[in-house]
């Protein structure tokens, strides 16, 4: 294996990574443009055919470790040079590099969202534009990842701008920590009276700066991978060791790279490992942790090492025209394509065939040919934007049209679509539509007009009606929330007690409770299914409080009845804690069925009330389907596309309503359906008198279950009067 060395040139103009490039190299490698162009093809078929190339994430780590590679040989090149590092001058270059086309492409997406894609996208997709603009979106995503009520939230048109964010807060980092790594330096120089400082002198210091923070970085994105995957993916401390990885390779290596048979074959075997890494890497794999070692490191092989034999060479085959040539487009193609996989769907059913994405994929690479020749690079060159200060203003300015033309073009259409004849104090609105049908007609289908709009519906599950009322799912503790009648006017105790299908009916509850001057103490959970069972040290939280739950509302004689609802779906799990004395095998109980009913005879042994709410019909059970808010608004012309027979409705084993046969002889037990709040007959409703039935496709709307109250109160009045009666003794 030998050592070659190749002389020094400019850059290609245009040549950079799909974040973008990290800098101007130290020499003319066109290998890396190939290099570039693997990485944003295996991104580009990954998010086409996500099916068949299940890793082809790792797209965005070859990326990582390019940028480090150029940005550190640049920086060390101007540091021997000047003994500095020109701040000012560096970011401004990168503005050049890439605002231009980024800023374009945030624009062209704020004003095509809101012609393409239903109102329930509008608010989520402006959030992240404005996050993608200011460079935060890593940070936006890592919050909703692990937020409840946006976990199943559908991906946004510039979600993919989280990795330009990771890589211009690296931007933001590196230099800085290399120039005070400088100014260090000089300082003790001139104390010790020595010369200045010397090429090995800032090369070592380099790599003691990148080796400590890339170890650091490292070791965290190990640990916090295994700890909280979710957030892991997206936060930049994760991901930093990435850049550093290039950033060693730079500093090391110089102008030198191994070829010759050995170098040629560890090219070859980098190469192969961020392709084994993008076939055989899936969703389910633990990612960013040790497993991204796999493709950077191999993206460093072939960044250090490889021969150039026609024919037989690596760097001779990355060389190539074509590869090159989708390397120098590589940033637009990565700006233009996720756009482009979002809203094709909603233009033509026929996006999904293999042949209309093919030509889609032709189309997003001679946009980004023609949008690097025409836009990105004269803007670049634009003599007027060289000065630091000009640079800066026109970024500043570009980032405020795009996020103003933004909040102006979802406020436009919203304004446009609002209903606002319609209001929930109608006699016929929502649920008042099913129960009267010869005084409100046949209200099934929205002759009313939709009230709230879809959008709003949704927004309705993602702002929580009462904030703080319901516990993470991995939260210590019993945490406890008190709404209804104010302590000092009540008489007792409504606790309600599940999961967010408990928190679903909280609206209706609480003007209930306060109508019974009761207090409504909230101990609901997300994901947490009411169950009893034994406790442990290895116990989830979630069956941890639960137990802590049962005992506390068994003792507590404030309380006169407690509430229970839940999902229909939900986790396998143990059985009860205790013999509950129920005949299993007539009624065919499992063990999670007599977990689930372990509360119920608690507090029924407790004599408390106890109300079972039924499980609602759950309106998709497809996970790629739009929730339903979105359905009504893509048909508000037809909506009876978005309702659902009732038999499609039921897809879990739905142990509450069950539970009514089970505890049918139990005075103090009280059942109240619900499939019949927006069901009739067979049909399952998506709009009732106006009102948009879901928030998503299992949770009722909010204003919503306000037009239930009425009809709640009803249906809980035995419980009700039961314990006004027992306070009165």
């Amino acid at each position: 294996m030998s050592v070659t060395s190749t002389s020094s040139a400019e850059a290609t103009a245009s040549g950079r990574p799909y974040p973008a490039a990290g800098g101007a190299p130290t020499r003319f490698q066109p290998e890396i443009q190939g290099l570039r162009a693997l990485a944003v093809l295996v991104v580009l078929l990954y998010h086409f055919w996500p099916d068949r190339l299940t890793g082809g994430y790792v797209g965005v780590d070859v990326f990582f470790v390019i940028s480090g590679y150029l940005i550190t040989a640049h920086l060390f090149k101007e540091a021997v040079k000047t003994g500095g590092v020109r701040l000012g001058q560096f970011w401004a270059r990168r503005i050049r590099r890439l605002l231009p086309l980024s800023l374009l492409v945030l624009l062209l997406t704020a004003i095509s969202a809101v012609l393409i894609l239903p109102s329930t996208a509008w608010q989520a997709t402006l959030r992240q534009i404005i996050a993608s603009t200011l460079y935060v979106q890593n940070w936006i995503l890592a919050a909703d990842a692990v937020e409840y009520s946006k976990a199943d939230e559908r991906a946004t048109a510039v979600q993919h701008f989280w990795t330009l964010s990771v890589e211009e807060q690296f931007y933001i980092l590196w230099p800085v920590l290399l120039a005070l790594t400088l100014m260090v330096l000089a300082f003790r120089q001139r104390r010790s009276g020595a010369p200045a400082l010397e090429r090995r002198q800032i090369r070592a210091a380099f790599l003691w700066v990148v080796g400590l923070l890339g170890a650091s970085s490292l070791a965290f994105s190990i640990y916090y991978t295994a700890a909280a995957p979710a957030q892991a993916y997206f936060v930049t401390p994760t991901r930093i060791w990435e850049f550093t990885l290039g950033a060693i390779a730079a500093l090391v290596l110089g102008s030198r790279q191994f070829s010759g048979r050995w170098g040629n074959l560890l090219g070859w075997t980098g190469f192969l490992m961020i392709a084994a890494a993008a076939v055989f890497y899936t969703d389910a794999t633990p990612f960013p942790g040790w497993t991204a070692l796999v493709p950077t490191l191999g993206t460093v092989l072939v960044l250090a090492c490889g021969g150039r034999e026609p024919g037989t060479g690596v760097h001779w085959w990355l060389s190539l025209r074509p590869a090159t040539a989708i390397g120098d487009w590589s940033y637009a193609i990565y700006l233009w394509h996720w756009p482009v996989v979002i809203f094709s769907p909603y233009i033509s059913d026929a996006a999904r065939f293999w042949y209309v994405k093919v030509l889609l994929i032709l189309g997003i690479i001679g946009l980004s040919a023609l949008s690097t020749r025409f836009f990105e690079t004269p803007i670049r060159r634009a003599k007027i934007l060289l000065p630091t200060w000009r640079t800066m203003v026109a970024a500043g300015a570009g980032m405020v049209l795009v996020i103003v033309s933004g909040i102006a073009a979802v406020s436009t259409m919203q304004s446009g679509a609002a209903d606002s004849t319609l209001t929930e104090d109608h006699p016929c609105y929502g649920y008042q539509a099913l129960a009267n049908p010869e005084e409100c007609g046949a209200p099934f289908e929205g002759e009313l007009g939709l009230f709230p709009s879809p959008a709003v519906v949704t927004e309705q599950y993602q702002e929580e009606a009462f904030p703080g009322c319901q516990a993470e799912e991995d939260a210590p503790g019993v945490q406890e929330c008190w709404l209804g009648a104010q302590e000092s006017e009540a008489d007792g105790t409504i606790a309600v007690f599940g999961d967010s299908h408990a928190t679903m009916w909280l609206p209706a509850l609480d003007e209930i409770a306060q109508e019974q001057e009761k207090q409504l103490l909230v101990l609901t959970r997300s994901a947490c299914t009411p169950r009893g069972g034994e406790v442990g040290d290895d116990s989830s939280e979630c069956l941890k409080a639960n137990a802590e739950i049962i005992d506390q509302l068994s003792e507590d004689e404030s309380v006169d009845t407690v509430v229970i609802a839940a999902s229909q779906r939900h986790f396998e799990f143990g059985g009860p804690s205790r013999d509950l004395g129920l005949d299993a095998e007539e009624y065919d109980l499992d063990d999670s069925a007599l977990a689930m009913y372990e509360p119920i005879q608690r507090w029924l042994e407790a004599d408390k009330d106890v109300v079972v709410f039924g499980e609602v019909p759950r309106m998709s059970n497809d996970e790629q389907e739009e929730t339903l808010p979105e359905c009504v608004a893509l048909n508000e012309d037809d909506l009876s596309a978005c309702n659902e027979t009732l038999e499609d409705t039921r897809v879990g084993d739905r142990w509450l309503t069950r539970s009514a046969e089970v505890f049918a002889d139990a005075e103090d037990y009280h059942f109240v359906p619900t499939e019949d709040l927006v069901c009739r007959e067979d049909t399952c409703y998506a709009v009732l008198g106006g009102a948009i039935t879901y928030s998503d496709n299992s949770h009722l709307a909010r204003t919503f279950v306000r037009s239930t109250t009425a009809e709640l109160t009803d249906r809980m009045e035995p419980a009700l009067s039961g314990s006004l009666a027992g306070n009165s003794q």
